[in-house]
């Protein structure tokens, strides 16, 4: 019999492009340690980028809250499970009970810089800065991610 090999040493499958540059940084990171970690922050950044700026084209409304709606819609789509916390136009807040990076257990640095993915959406699809608080983290080895977007001009 055939091993599958989409499944990776972490248990998770690799189905894209966003999987293996998940696999792909774990690895690095793993290998070469927290020096690899600003390459892996700035590559995500910029893939999260491009991916934010096809989802601004294709919302009617572009403003914060359209975004973290889009965005919570998104997760939903991709079978991951989420409860949102707050969507306001200032602030998303929501809980992940799955990492789609395959993460678990990575570290919360790794995650921290994986994550640029994430705020890199959000900003090339809203057109605004954002500040994102990582509360808790599946890589961390907590019992979920609790995320936090925030405008960065409403700062506390």
């Amino acid at each position: 019999m055939e091993p599958d090999l989409m499944k990776t040493e972490y248990g998770f499958e690799v189905r894209t492009a966003r999987d293996a540059l998940g696999l792909l940084s774990r690895k690095v990171y793993e290998k070469f340690g927290s020096g690899t970690l600003p390459l892996i922050e700035n590559v995500c950044y910029k893939l999260g980028r491009s991916a934010g700026e096809r989802m601004r084209k294709e919302l009617p409304v572009n403003d914060f809250n359209s975004v973290a709606n889009a965005f919570a819609e998104g997760a939903k789509r991709r079978n991951n499970p989420v409860d949102v916390i707050e969507i306001t136009n200032k602030l998303f807040h929501l809980k992940g009970y799955r990492c789609n990076l395959g993460l678990k257990g990575a570290g919360r640095e790794l995650c921290q810089a994986m994550m640029a993915m994430d705020r890199g959406v959000f900003e090339a699809a809203s057109g605004e800065e954002i500040d994102l608080e990582i509360i808790k983290s599946l890589a961390a080895n907590d019992d979920c991610c609790e995320l936090v977007f925030r405008r960065r001009r409403e700062r506390p």
